[in-house]
């Protein structure tokens, strides 16, 4: 399977950069890598995104996987790529049609139950998101009342992993 793209919003402060995250599954040793600068909080999506889609009855491929976050020199933190280093799993192991997310960016944590939980700043990604010609997020539920201040973007609220796979 080609390399599944999705992308996220990087925030500095107040400004947001659009994040590449590239997920490629590749023969090899099992492994799980991610690069691109990630903070903490960020490696430690590895556990969470593993034990979600397990707890909600998908299966990981036991490969090689790399995620990578472009662009790579600047600095990723945060708990919020949770929902599109997920969805770019499934989607590298063909269970996503890429042209769904078209135009589409994916921001929330994870609960280790596969829930989507709210994160902070989902208003500056989303106007970042819009600058960058963004039509459509799929968000935290909890963030969807501050989300829906902004007009021009498509919002999709959602509780858990498994409503934005069937979304």
């Amino acid at each position: 399977m080609p390399v599944f793209k999705t992308q996220s919003i990087a925030l500095t402060g107040l400004a947001g950069d659009l994040v590449t995250v590239e997920v490629d599954i590749s023969d090899g040793l099992p492994s799980f890598t991610l690069l691109g600068l990630p903070d903490a909080s960020l490696n430690e999506s590895r556990e969470r995104v593993r034990t979600a889609l397990s707890n909600i009855g998908k299966k990981l491929n036991n490969r090689r996987t790399t995620i990578s976050l472009s662009p790579a020199s600047l600095p990723k933190s945060g708990t919020g790529f949770d929902l599109a280093i997920a969805i770019g799993l499934l989607g590298s192991q063909g269970e996503i049609n890429p042209e769904l997310l078209t135009g589409s960016v994916l921001l929330g944590e994870l609960g280790l139950d596969g829930s989507v939980k709210p994160i902070t700043g989902i208003l500056a990604a989303l106007i970042a998101a819009k600058k960058f010609q963004i039509s459509r997020a799929i968000i935290p539920s909890l963030n969807f009342g501050e989300a829906k201040l902004l007009s021009g973007i498509e919002i999709i609220p959602t509780n858990s992993l498994s409503s934005a796979i069937n979304y």
